[in-house]
């Protein structure tokens, strides 16, 4: 009886100290708030977060789902989450107006998920077409920026077109009802807007040539103030959860269909045209100058900047997990 208490004591001591062993471990990881966009190009974020590669990496994350860039840049400004992504011009508005936090990775690429899709009715085979029709578009936005220098290459001038305002939500039954002439929209709505025309729509192009696509994984100041030995390991998922996408699309688009509360298959139109690569390309350097003079041009942003000179922190991060982890590139 006397070794039946002592190993009944022992196993108890040993689940003790592996519950509070475990709950240490739980205390030790960095907690974050986590905006996270409802768009299928943000989906290496919730991916990360639902496959535990966040928390492999030391973070105990909380997601918050956010409408556009720009409440992401309002909630990120307001200390209401720590980390967020934003599309290349939302982030080009808030390094113009000084926002108190940082871009420091990639979270997608793609151009040609934005896209001009046309009425067959309007007679629209070209871009020079495109004058004195009625373009559903979101100001400030890529679309709105690729359809600027379409009409500018097709050598009419910017007021050729008839802008008509709208969001990328609501533009598709615009151009079904008629009310507008063509989109220049993104996927999936492009996809789907497309299906629920029956023929009667038809892509013109992409716009892969003229703007990037997907975005920036940005991070408050004062986070990365508080846990500036964490800021290289933020990365570092992020750029695990890229590679879990690439290398599992199916998967993914599974996983990120219950966050968008969607059909996979909805999910699945958008990856077709999107590249977890986390990495600054000449293309997207271009890219983001380019974008800056658009918006400074268009006085939605106070004055010209130089976004190379905003670069320097993800600069710095990137080469220090690509020195330590290179195998989250392949």
């Amino acid at each position: 009886m006397g070794r039946l208490k002592q190993a009944i004591r022992a196993a108890l001591t040993i689940s003790g100290v592996l519950l509070l062993a475990g709950t240490a471990a739980a205390q030790d990881k960095v907690k974050v708030r986590f905006g996270i966009l409802t768009t299928a190009s943000q989906a290496a974020f919730y991916v990360g977060v639902k496959q535990g590669i966040y928390a492999k990496y030391g973070f105990d994350v909380e997601v918050l789902p956010l409408a556009t860039g720009v409440q992401a840049n309002q909630a990120l400004a307001a200390g209401q989450v720590d980390w967020s992504g934003g599309g290349v011009e939302s982030t080009v508005v808030a390094w113009a107006n000084g926002l108190p936090f940082k871009a420091y990775s990639m979270y997608a690429k793609g151009g040609d998920s934005y896209g001009i899709l046309v009425r067959k009715d309007a007679n629209i085979t070209s871009a020079k077409d495109l004058k004195g029709k009625k373009v559903a578009v979101p100001q400030g936005t890529a679309p709105a920026q690729g359809l600027n220098q379409l009409i500018q290459e097709a050598g009419r001038p910017r007021d050729a077109v008839n802008r008509v305002n709208a969001n990328y939500g609501n533009m598709g039954q615009m151009l079904i009802s008629g009310s507008v002439d063509a989109m220049a929209g993104l996927e999936p709505f492009l996809t789907l807007t497309e299906e629920k025309m029956d023929g009667q729509g038809v892509i013109l192009l992409r716009l892969g040539k003229h703007v990037q696509g997907g975005g920036l994984f940005l991070i408050t100041d004062k986070w990365a103030a508080a846990n500036p030995t964490k800021v290289a390991d933020a990365v570092a998922a992020l750029w695990e959860s890229q590679q879990w996408v690439r290398k599992n699309p199916k998967e993914a688009a599974v996983i990120e269909a219950e966050f968008l509360k969607v059909e996979p298959r909805i999910v699945e139109v958008s990856f077709k045209w999107l590249n977890y690569n986390p990495l600054i390309d000449a293309f997207t350097s271009q890219s983001l100058q380019t974008t800056a003079d658009y918006l400074a041009a268009e006085k939605l942003i106070p004055a010209p900047i130089k976004p190379a000179a905003y670069l320097t922190a993800l600069e710095k991060v990137t080469a220090e997990v690509k020195a330590k982890y290179p195998k989250l590139l392949e």
